[in-house]
């Protein structure tokens, strides 16, 4: 059976009113705190915290109205304490300033103790509710703090299994925002030990570790078979091969790879699902841009799976930028994208390898120190 006493406080001055009031709560398996006045009522009421609080108006050195607005002052905002003013007056304007000053309720004296049990069991539905309340706040709190700390650990696992590979390599430059701990977007490079550099950039369905979780099973692969220097088809029907495996039906990667051979300047690129990557002079302009020709990794069968790579030569310095559709998709507060025109007059403005960071920058502006509603990812790397 629920329990169904409160702690009340009692502030009043009338000694027979008082006799009263206590013995007629105690009975009813309440516990009581009597003050003589205002000021002991809120003295009381910071050592207590009781449930309700009955009070006259009229007493010595601190009146009904001054306590109340006191302890309405110190009223912790998660849990409002119910006050009833008792008072002989019957002017309305006592009433009014009562209700004013923070009350809730008004019972005339002399008290009928029906009446007064009634309002009692009223605000005894409000304080049990939130009591409740409070008590499913702490287990949420604390169900989220452990929720917290498993993915902080869990963060921690992934980017050891990833680490960075070969993101340090002085030609690249990136940025990645994760819209929460975990991000669906993936940067990857790999250095094969004949110096060819392998570049990937990965988008998974969904947010959080859900998302992550797919882009760590095609990571491994794409880390790997990179640094063997394997072919970009093997390595790319690798990756689908073992994200088809694994993966529920409805969970896929939109990747594009690369494999840039600084000896003879070239560029394989095997693009699926990702906005189209770039590839910029040092003038700022577009000189050739890699389409998305294929479907997502984790889609197609084995027997159906298209290897195909596009491979492009440069004959003068130029920057592969690719992203994610998480940067051209930010929206400001406004509901505004961030679009490709915008990202194409930043590339164009901005000299070679300064460009991730002012592109960073308007996208953070763009926000509005929003995290953005995807992951955003962002790599460039010379070609030089």
């Amino acid at each position: 059976m629920a329990d169904t006493s409160l702690t009340i406080l009692v502030a009043e001055d009338d000694i027979a009113t008082q006799t009263l009031l206590q013995r007629f709560l105690t009975r009813s398996g309440h516990t009581v705190y009597m003050a003589n006045n205002g000021a002991q009522a809120v003295e009381l009421y910071q050592q207590h915290k009781p449930d309700i609080i009955l009070t006259d108006i009229n007493m010595p050195t601190m009146n009904g109205l001054e306590a109340i607005k006191t302890i309405r002052l110190q009223q912790l905002d998660d849990f409002w304490v119910p006050i009833l003013i008792l008072s002989a007056s019957e002017q309305d304007q006592d009433i009014i300033a009562g209700l004013k000053s923070g009350a809730d309720d008004y019972l005339p004296k002399p008290i009928k103790l029906e009446v007064l049990n009634a309002k009692i069991e009223a605000m005894q539905r409000l304080v049990t509710l939130q009591k409740t309340n409070l008590a499913n706040q702490h287990i949420l709190k604390a169900l989220y703090e452990e929720l917290e700390e498993e993915q902080l650990l869990a963060k921690k696992v992934g980017d050891k299994i990833l680490g960075h590979g070969a993101l340090d390599h002085p030609n690249i430059e990136y940025w990645l925002q994760p819209n929460r701990y975990f991000s669906g977007d993936l940067i990857a490079a790999a250095q094969s030990i004949d110096d060819t550099l392998y570049v990937m950039l990965a988008d998974a369905t969904g947010h959080g570790l859900s998302a992550a979780l797919p882009t760590l099973t095609i990571a491994r692969t794409f880390h790997a078979m990179a640094k063997k220097a394997l072919p970009l088809p093997s390595i790319v029907t690798e990756m689908n091969t073992s994200a088809k495996r694994l993966l529920p039906i409805d969970r896929f990667v939109a990747t594009n790879v690369f494999r840039i051979d600084f000896k003879l300047k070239t560029i394989e690129a095997w693009c699926g699902g990702i906005p189209k990557t770039l590839l910029i002079n040092q003038s700022g302009n577009l000189v050739h841009d890699f389409k998305s020709q294929h479907l997502a990794i984790g889609i197609l069968t084995s027997e159906t799976f298209n290897d195909s790579i596009e491979k492009w030569q440069w004959e003068e310095p130029i920057e592969l930028i690719a992203y994610s559709d998480g940067l051209t998709e930010a929206t400001s507060p406004e509901g505004v994208f961030f679009g490709e025109k915008r990202l194409l007059n930043i590339v164009k403005a901005t000299p070679t390898k300064q460009r991730v960071e002012h592109i960073k920058q308007a996208v953070l502006c763009h926000l509005n120190d929003d995290h953005g509603q995807d992951d955003i990812s962002l790599i460039s790397v010379y070609c030089g």
